[in-house]
């Protein structure tokens, strides 16, 4: 049996700081949530000289390797697609589950594997396995393909002793947020078409059709209407500061992405991005959604809430809500609930910090947070499903009037040039 301290809450909020003994680290988890306590922080009571590697878990436990300091959970590099990710941890968990050594399980994997970057890793992982690491530390040195979450929840796993469902949990997880993905693709690749076929037609009629028009109106030598003559005016502008409108576009766009970069900048771009009409209404249930359900695979694999929170702030992928839930991990260590701390931000709706509240008095915070992250996912889907619904007839309407514009200014010249000829 080892010791382990524990800094958790009561029901009624009360913060309560003690030690239990356990034959590991999910077994005293499983312990604490029996007698209705929230673990906010739990980690080795043991002396240093007995268990050197698990003392610093009482302040950051799940960045341990320096490696995983550097970390941005969610953010995968553009190599290695969440798709191909999902397959290769659903093999994974398969194979393990099935008894297959780690690492015989990820050499045949690796044997039948296309992609060129997972196949290089699996290679590497073989090889480190082999020279005697553990898993944690083989995905610890690959932070370019396993975010800090993955990383996190192995090393909790291998910890318990539960790899094989937390190998499971993740193929789950990476499986159904690239489901989501993709159908957000799938429902906005035809609207995306129709409005890049509409810029390209603007451009051809602006830049080659409409001035020849010009000079052959011009021939006539007679006074033109005047819609034609603004029309016409406009687009002489812009065909004669094109190099400049273009090369001043790139510039502000450069400068907006490279503001974009800095702290402050990526601060009010996410800002910008959560206050958008409607859009941004959308934004925020799918962060949250993504929030919530990387939230409750951590606390249900024994992740204590202080490090959960931590790690989940990344996943967001929004400085605005990075901050507010920093904050609230701030708030639950110095004695507040969890749902109070997450109301005070200001930034949670009613609805989470409801449900946050139920599952605090219940025991049962990962099931409602995967509740939540249920809903908001199918209230997302539904949305951008209505908005290219209506986005699609927008973007006919609005190439329409263009075409009725361009048709209007060449054929009222040759209706004003017919009558004056009669």
């Amino acid at each position: 049996m080892a010791a382990f301290s524990y800094i958790a809450k009561t029901k009624d909020g009360e913060e309560v700081r003690s030690s239990l003994e356990a034959s590991n680290r999910l077994e005293a988890l499983e312990t604490l949530r029996k007698k209705g306590l929230t673990v906010i922080d739990l980690f080795s009571a043991e002396p240093k000289k007995s268990a050197p590697s698990v003392a610093p878990k009482k302040s950051a436990p799940m960045n341990a390797a320096p490696e995983a300091k550097k970390r941005r959970t969610l953010s995968f590099t553009s190599n290695v697609k969440m798709t191909d990710l999902a397959i290769f941890c659903r093999q994974l968990a398969i194979s393990v589950n099935a008894g297959v050594p780690l690492r015989d399980a990820i050499e045949g994997i690796g044997m039948e594997l296309e992609h060129p970057v997972l196949k290089r890793v699996s290679g590497e992982m073989v090889s480190q396995l082999h020279d005697g690491q553990s898993f944690s530390e083989v995905v610890a040195s690959h932070p370019k393909i396993f975010n800090e979450m993955f990383y996190g929840l192995i090393k909790v796993a291998e910890e318990a002793g539960k790899l094989p469902d937390t190998l499971t949990q993740l193929a789950d997880y990476l499986e159904r947020a690239d489901r989501l993905q993709r159908r957000i693709k799938a429902m906005a690749a035809y609207p995306i078409f129709i409005g890049v076929f509409f810029v390209i037609v603007c451009l051809i009629m602006t830049l080659f059709i409409l001035p020849q028009f010009t000079d052959i109106f011009g021939g006539f030598g007679a006074d033109l209407p005047f819609f034609t003559r603004l029309v016409f005016s406009v687009n002489d502008f812009f065909v004669n500061n094109f190099l400049l409108i273009f090369l001043g576009t790139i510039a502000v766009v450069t400068g907006v992405v490279f503001y974009g970069r800095t702290e402050s900048g990526a601060y009010r771009k996410d800002w910008l991005k959560l206050n958008m009409p409607y859009a941004g209404g959308c934004l925020k249930k799918y962060i949250l959604a993504r929030f919530c359900r990387s939230l409750s695979i951590m606390v249900n694999s024994g992740v204590p809430i202080s490090n959960a929170l931590e790690i989940c702030a990344d996943a967001t992928g929004n400085q605005l809500i990075k901050r507010n839930v920093m904050g609230v991990r701030e708030m639950i260590m110095t004695g507040n609930r969890i749902a109070a701390s997450l109301e005070k931000t200001g930034i949670f709706p009613g609805l989470i910090v409801r449900m946050v509240s139920v599952g605090e008095d219940s025991g049962q915070l990962p099931e409602v947070l995967d509740n939540v992250s249920d809903l908001y996912e199918d209230q997302v889907e539904v949305s951008i499903m209505t908005s290219m619904a209506l986005f699609e007839p927008l973007i006919i309407c609005v190439f329409g009037a263009f075409i009725l514009m361009i048709v209007l200014a060449i054929y009222l010249p040759i209706f004003t040039v017919s009558m004056s000829v009669k």
